[in-house]
């Protein structure tokens, strides 16, 4: 018997920060988690390292600019809602220009939180993610899970 092997999503997340904020967008129209903010991510295409998707996706959306090399691991996350989904979180402070809104089909906001005062309406794993890259995320260090029990 030949036995399928799940395939999960893979997913890079960009945790852009200046001084002590985070860039954060506010999901629109994409019926999945509409109106909270979230962080300039996707889906890592067929053939391309995580790293590569960061600064892809992050140019689609933002139109910032970051080299590759600039991005540091954050944490990782494996989730479930209607699919498996692994999402990598990286972050920088070395990008270039200046964020606006690039897919205004599927954001209404895009601006620097104060990390000590983020929004509410924050999508909850986002919270996990940011946790862990100011040092107070879960007990298990760079990994955590959602929907599993």
């Amino acid at each position: 018997m030949i036995v399928e092997h799940q395939r999960p999503y893979l997913a890079s997340y960009c945790l852009v920060r200046a001084d002590d904020a985070i860039l954060l967008q506010r999901r629109f129209n994409t019926g999945y988690l509409d109106g909270q903010w979230a962080l300039p991510s996707g889906h890592v295409n067929e053939g391309e390292d995580a790293v590569a998707a960061a600064s892809r996706e992050l140019f689609e959306e933002t139109r910032l600019i970051v080299a590759e090399d600039a991005w540091r691991f954050v944490c990782a996350m494996h989730r479930r809602t209607d699919r498996s989904i692994v999402d990598l979180f990286f972050t920088t402070d070395g990008f270039s220009g200046e964020p606006r809104i690039c897919e205004p089909d599927k954001s209404d906001g895009l601006q620097f939180f104060p990390l000590d005062c983020l929004p509410q309406g924050l999508v909850g794993y986002i919270g996990v993610a940011i946790q862990c890259l100011i040092g107070i995320g879960p007990s298990r260090g760079t990994y955590f899970s959602e929907g599993w029990s």
